[in-house]
């Protein structure tokens, strides 16, 4: 018979969960389940260069089985696989820049200069390497001070347009 859940001590819930999350590997993403997937995103940078230099997808899977790096109940790392979990991966990371982009394009959030630029301060860079200021947003096209939301993603496509436009 399972236990009444108005029986459950919220205390001890609470203790019970942070003493688990505690024990948990700190993965950065929920999703990630397996250790090969969490080798490949630490060695992804290599990976790239291996494949820029040439190297087959079947060459790096065999190199990383060797390092330990295996599929299921210890079977070597296959080329499949591996080209699976790098582009499972890749679009994780895309869709994490995307995110990250469209929440810095938004009007309502304001950004302190540390989060622009953390390595150095605006005031220790030279004249020349400090960037032209950004032309004012428009106001999206709208009824009043209110913009629909699409009318806020399509002002936020054309700063997109002429911040990337060649000069």
């Amino acid at each position: 018979m399972p236990p009444d859940p108005k029986s459950l001590d919220p205390k001890r819930l609470a203790r019970d969960a942070k003493r688990a999350q505690a024990q948990r590997p700190d993965a950065g993403i929920g999703r990630e389940t397996t250790g090969v997937t969490r080798a490949v995103r630490a060695g992804l940078p290599v990976i790239r260069e291996l494949r820029a230099a040439g190297v087959t997808w079947a060459a790096i899977a065999e190199a990383m089985s060797a390092q330990g790096v295996t599929q299921g109940a210890g079977k070597p790392l296959t080329a499949t696989r591996l080209t699976a979990i790098v582009t499972q991966v890749e679009a994780q990371e895309r869709r994490k820049a995307e995110r990250e982009a469209r929440r810095r394009a938004r009007p309502d959030l304001t950004v302190s200069p540390e989060a622009i630029s953390p390595s150095a301060p605006a005031s220790s860079l030279p004249p020349s390497a400090t960037p032209a200021p950004l032309p004012a947003r428009p106001t999206p096209p709208g009824s009043g001070a209110r913009a629909t939301e699409e009318e806020i993603r399509r002002a936020g496509l054309d700063d997109l347009h002429r911040l990337l436009k060649k000069p």
